[in-house]
């Protein structure tokens, strides 16, 4: 059972997250923890996610 929470919590058992987290953490310490890198790895995850026929749920929230 999915265990995960979240708005992406969904897409976990159908595009598993473990390789798109791994480049994440590379891409993050490379650029010095640029936001907009994070954002665009989300951003390919949910994608991803959409084309495989999984709910994705909005998780860009405006910051505040």
């Amino acid at each position: 059972k999915n265990t995960f929470q979240g708005p992406l919590r969904a897409c976990h058992d159908i595009v598993k997250p473990h390789d798109f987290y791994r480049n994440c953490l590379s891409d993050l310490c490379l650029s010095d923890g640029a936001r907009l890198i994070l954002c665009q790895v989300l951003e390919t995850y949910a994608a991803t996610c959409r084309k495989r026929g999984a709910m994705v749920q909005d998780w860009r929230t405006p910051l505040g």
